[in-house]
């Protein structure tokens, strides 16, 4: 599709990775015929254009423009063998100050902003990075089917996401494997992310997982709010919060009604302020909120859901339009991040070298490197019938930003 000279110069400017000095190369000094960095930049920019197959990333790394090519730094082809070696070598250690350092060149050139949400929202959420039936690496999580007996093999991660912006940059992950949890690593990862990125948010949200009473006062102490997802994880709190909400309903404070593939969805809100109630000890407790969905199509009932949750916001901070948009942006980690990193870089389907442990996480990195640089492209794409356009046809469009010199672009500086 055609793309513009100012595309192509946003697309080399976007890919221009700021490597971390930590990311060194594994392979011998001797013969070595493209630069350490400059193969990982190609296989970054190649995932943001969902390019994740190697052989794919070999075709990607041949269209590339002059331009390109000098500003990812490789001097042409890049074979998918020599990609898969590097890969099966590269040590993770850097790649997340690299991604850090990307994340703030966003922010310091105001692509990433909260324009969702103004107070800034973080959210925790796990996600898997690798899963495979047919083969192991060490430190794996198993699991056995009951009725058929395969054996799964799984590696997750905890992942820290900027949900107030309409970009939802990944901004730190922290892998998890056997006999490893999603509490404990958010104990690892909130404090790096508040030492990097503190001015961006004042809110922290997460699914039941993440809710104990350690991870509350460590976010209370460090001048932060909470809103946690309350299950069956916690099930005395559950079970208090059900039967105070069973009592007392607690006011109504907000309700709305939207349209969603035919069905009419309505969400409700609903609070009861629990800061003085000694039951709930929890650290910085202020609040329970439940919130009730129900889909109806043709005027009928289809589907209804409850969910209840633990929040140290005070009552006075948000309005009740922002309470129920404050929930709908935690469950924007799912249908942001989560979502396009399965359907537009493949990561639940696709894992391009599974040799170790160490080699799964350098390309998980790689591809939030990628997913962050797609996520900028398409915030600054435009709409099209008011809605961002479609993560497919950003991908082609990046895609042909990057071997727009080829076109007869090379006459300009596009550095």
């Amino acid at each position: 599709m055609a793309v513009t000279e100012a595309q192509a110069r946003r697309a080399l400017r976007r890919a221009d990775f700021k490597w971390d000095a930590q990311v060194e190369d594994p392979r011998d000094e001797k013969n070595q015929v493209h630069a350490h960095h400059g193969l990982l930049s190609v296989l970054a920019a190649a995932f943001s254009c969902g390019r994740i197959h190697l052989r794919r990333v070999e075709d990607f790394s041949e269209d590339l423009g002059e331009a390109s090519r000098r500003k990812l730094g490789v001097g042409g082809r890049v074979s998918d063998t020599t990609l898969y070696r590097l890969a099966s070598e590269q040590k993770p250690k850097g790649f997340r100050e690299t991604t850090q350092a990307q994340v703030r060149s966003l922010i310091d050139q105001k692509v990433i902003a909260n324009d969702i949400f103004p107070l800034g929202v973080m959210t925790f959420d796990g996600k898997s990075v690798w899963t495979s039936t047919t083969s192991m690496v060490d430190g794996a999580k198993t699991s056995v089917d009951e009725n058929t007996g395969v054996m799964t093999a799984s590696l997750m991660s905890l992942r820290a996401v900027l949900t107030s912006s309409q970009l939802r940059p990944c901004l730190d992950f922290e892998l998890i494997g056997d006999k490893e949890g999603e509490s404990p690593a958010f104990r690892v990862v909130f404090p790096r992310v508040r030492e990097k990125f503190d001015a961006q948010f004042k809110i922290v949200t997460g699914d039941a997982g993440l809710a104990s009473r350690e991870n509350s006062r460590l976010v209370q102490e460090a001048g932060k709010y909470y809103l946690w997802g309350l299950k069956g994880n916690q099930p005395t709190l559950l079970a208090l919060a059900e039967e105070m909400f069973k009592l007392c309903p607690g006011g109504l404070m907000k309700r709305n009604e939207d349209y969603r593939n035919g069905s009419l969805v309505v969400r409700e809100l609903h609070t009861i302020t629990v800061k003085d109630v000694p039951e709930v000890d929890v650290a910085g407790i202020q609040q329970m909120w439940r919130v009730r969905q129900q889909t109806f199509r043709d005027g009928n009932l289809t589907a209804e859901e409850v969910r209840y949750f633990l929040s140290s916001v005070p009552p006075t901070l948000l309005s009740p339009s922002q309470q129920l948009a404050l929930v709908r942006l935690h469950w924007g980690i799912e249908n942001g991040h989560n979502w396009a990193m399965d359907v537009a870089l493949t990561e639940d389907d696709v894992q391009p070298c599974q040799k170790s442990r160490e080699a799964i996480e350098v390309i998980a990195w790689l591809r939030v490197l990628g997913l962050n640089l797609l996520a900028a492209w398409r915030a600054q794409a435009g709409k099209k019938d008011r809605l961002p356009v479609p993560w497919e046809r950003c991908m082609e469009q990046l895609r042909d930003a990057f071997v727009f010199s080829s076109q007869g672009v090379s006459r300009v500086t596009l550095g």
